[in-house]
């Protein structure tokens, strides 16, 4: 059992995780804090919707997040994969063909440019030993900055009044599958990819090798596999995952490439595939209660009675508390002895 699936570790994070949460509410009444916040994301109509199309783009990166953490590949840089992958579909839009073709073409051009970008800290770990946290960290410092250029510079909209781009087509937007809400299809497209990932993980070979590789590389080297090309390649894959949620975000939600358009969504997706020990199955469910805590903690938010990064604070503190278990020696169990 690798260091990140041993459960005393998940009671830890969960202990620690309500500690900074009382924290953070010190001075407001807790029970009013979870009431309100319970009340806005379960029982409103406006709130379990927003909560809903909050959960597709979270399942999306948590399945790409499962996959590169099951073989010990630390991809911390998720929302520069998903500008990435945003950026180059929205770009070549004008060019697309309309109706079911051209949406699975956006979609399939979101998925090349993220891969691209985490296949660019995937060449730097598997050519030169890179560490991927601190290089896909880096390349979202890099993405941020360039979709803010974008937006400003040559994909800025015609009146060039608003720092964003002209809307994409009409007709590589994905419909809506709910009348009346803004959920849309890329709620099946979510489903399909939990499916695809799990079936990879339980079935496939590729999901074979990322377990042998995470759970020790130098047994995987001595089977004859490539620890260093599977770690590079799982962060290109990884980064598929994030462009395809951003991807769906442009085409099912916002319509045009603008700033701030998914804000937060690669901290959350780490957080959302952790806590689930990294079944992509369970992926859904953990992605669904981080979006209802998200969806009543902004309401309660705008009440003033607890601070509006509180949410992200809590998820910052699961993945800290995670990675750092990651690296944790393992424990020597009592009586046993040395090889030596």
């Amino acid at each position: 059992m690798t260091r990140l699936n041993r459960p005393e570790v998940y009671g830890i994070v969960f202990v620690v995780a309500l500690v900074v949460g009382a924290i953070l509410v010190a001075g407001a009444n807790p029970f009013e804090v979870a009431r309100a916040a319970v009340q806005r994301a379960l029982f409103t109509r406006a709130g379990f919707l927003e909560a809903l199309l909050r959960t597709v783009p979270l399942t999306i990166m948590g399945l790409g997040i499962a996959l590169s953490f099951r073989a010990g590949v630390f991809n911390i840089g998720m929302d520069g994969q998903l500008i990435a992958g945003s950026a180059l579909a929205v770009a070549l839009a004008p060019w697309l063909p309309g109706g079911a073709a051209g949406i699975a073409l956006f979609l399939a051009l979101g998925i090349a440019g993220g891969a691209a970008w985490g296949g660019i800290a995937g060449l730097i770990k598997a050519r030169l030993g890179g560490n991927e946290i601190i290089t896909t960290i880096m390349l979202t410092y890099v993405a941020t900055q360039l979709l803010s250029w974008l937006v400003r510079g040559p994909m800025q909209e015609k009146m060039r009044i608003i720092p964003r781009s002209d809307p994409i087509d009409a007709a590589l937007r994905l419909p809506v599958i709910v009348e009346g809400t803004r959920i849309h299809a890329g709620f099946l497209v979510a489903v399909l990819a939990v499916v695809a990932t799990a079936f990879v993980v339980r079935r496939g070979r590729y999901g074979f090798k990322l377990d042998v590789v995470g759970q020790n590389a130098s047994a995987a080297a001595y089977a004859g596999m490539n620890p260093a090309a599977i770690a590079g390649m799982v962060l290109a894959v990884s980064g598929g995952f994030a462009g395809l949620a951003g991807a769906v975000e442009i085409s099912g939600v916002y319509g045009r490439l603008q700033e701030g358009f998914a804000p937060g969504f690669g901290i959350s997706a780490i957080a959302v595939a952790l806590v689930v020990r990294l079944n992509p199955w369970l992926v859904p469910v953990s992605a669904l209660g981080f979006s209802l805590l998200y969806a009543g903690l902004g309401s309660v938010a705008q009440k003033a009675l607890v601070p509006f990064p509180l949410i992200t604070i809590i998820e910052g503190a699961v993945v800290f508390l995670f990675l750092a278990a990651s690296v944790m020696p393992a424990r020597v169990p009592a009586g046993a002895k040395s090889d030596g």
